[in-house]
């Protein structure tokens, strides 16, 4: 079912308009909160998902004054890693009246950090479920989509995919399934542009979390790095891999469909050397400045019958 769009948040856009959005989850704080603003500057509608509709709605005003009225902001508070989750996802996407072009997976968790001998099946399961099983799923979900509009799947992926840390078990074997999934993502779907993107030791609660519960499980020499990084102000700001990601959800070629590459390794060398959001096209109407051709699709093909 497709519902017209009456949005309070903006003022500028027409709810009859058919504008791009991207799905971003994980996105109240940290990285996602950083990509949906990368993307609301660049004129590009979002679904931010989190569970916490709290911190949704204080994140409305800020990252709405970054759009400048030329894109909206749809919170919507869902699990991931439930079936309820993903079907609250996929009616919001309905109710927005937008033509869905990207989705970057980032919500993720760590936790357990313990050795295998010991740790949790029931935290290797949870853990599972938010990292693997709900980009699997939520990824399906909107497969349909994706492919008419020629679209783009992120995955955040992690150094850790392809080095294994003490105590991080869990965590390596999802980011390394991630990014397995990503390449039979390309070979199965060659319409929608796939990639693995590890973003960095970026400065986000998951850092805190390591700080906080890695001593005790980690290699000694591992923990002081991570200790050292933030104590001397070295980890990442999550804007500068955001402003990547954000432009590849929009513009990364055919080419990198199924590649695992960091954010500021040499095929991301481009997007770091032209960014400039406030000069980029204005991407938000799809009827003025269609990104792929056949892409302007009517409601009823997009979302179903009224």
């Amino acid at each position: 079912m497709w519902f017209p769009v009456a949005d309070p948040l903006t003022t500028e856009v027409s709810s009859g308009s058919r504008g791009c959005i991207a799905i971003v989850t994980g996105a109240s704080r940290g990285l996602g909160y950083a990509i949906t603003v990368e993307l609301l500057r660049r004129r590009v509608s979002v679904i931010g998902v989190a569970r916490s509709g709290d911190k949704l709605r204080e994140m409305m005003g800020p990252v709405m004054s970054e759009s400048r009225g030329h894109a909206q902001f749809f919170p919507c508070e869902a699990d991931v890693a439930t079936d309820q989750g993903i079907a609250a996802i996929s009616a919001c996407l309905s109710r927005s009246g937008q033509v869905l072009i990207a989705l970057i997976n980032n919500a993720g968790v760590i936790d357990p950090i313990a050795p295998i001998a010991t740790a949790s099946m029931d935290k290797w399961r949870d853990h599972f479920d938010v990292n693997l099983f709900a980009v699997v799923q939520l990824t399906q979900q909107l497969l349909p989509i994706l492919r008419m509009t020629k679209g783009r799947v992120i995955n955040i992926s992690s150094g850790a995919a392809t080095h294994p840390y003490q105590g991080w078990s869990a965590y390596c074997a999802s980011k390394a399934a991630i990014n397995m999934f990503t390449e039979s993502l390309a070979i199965e779907e060659p319409e929608v542009t796939t990639m693995a993107v590890r973003p960095g030791v970026v400065d986000t609660e998951m850092q805190d979390f390591i700080r906080e519960k890695g001593e005790d499980h980690m290699h000694k020499e591992d923990y002081e790095k991570f200790v050292k990084l933030h104590r001397d102000g070295e980890l990442l700001a999550p804007e500068k891999p955001a402003r990547v990601i954000a432009r590849l959800a929009l513009e990364a070629p055919r080419e990198l469909s199924g590649k695992f590459f960091s954010w500021d390794s040499p095929e991301t060398d481009r997007l770091r050397s032209q960014y400039d959001p406030m000069n980029s096209p204005n991407i938000g109407n799809l009827q003025q400045n269609p990104p792929n051709s056949g892409t302007i699709l009517p409601p009823s093909v997009m979302f179903g019958p009224e």
